[in-house]
């Protein structure tokens, strides 16, 4: 989980293991990295399913050439499951729609 990321990301070496097809974006997605360089992408697997705690959530995630890193859930990920980040506890909460927290 990355907060400082605005979208969600998945490693293109990584996206190669799913069985499902990418969606191409109508637009080429210029990405600037914490280095400084720039990464354009158009592809994006829609509704991929993950689970925290046994509970199914779903991310949006844009494939990236990134090589250290499978998986990169940002805010729009985090914001969309009213994630809270505990840093000091080293913690994140979830809220469900119901009201659920886990």
């Amino acid at each position: 989980m990355d907060p400082g990321a605005s979208h969600s990301f998945i490693a293109s070496r990584f996206a190669s293991c799913l069985d499902v097809t990418p969606d191409c974006l109508p637009y080429v997605l210029d990405v600037s990295t914490p280095t400084g360089d720039s990464m354009g992408t158009d592809s994006v697997y829609r509704g991929c399913e993950m689970s925290m705690a046994d509970v199914p959530l779903y991310a949006d995630l844009i494939v990236l050439p990134i090589r250290d890193l499978d998986v990169i859930l940002g805010m729009d990920w985090l914001s969309a499951h009213h994630a809270h980040m505990d840093f000091y506890n080293k913690t994140v909460d979830f809220r469900l729609p119901n009201g659920t927290t886990f």
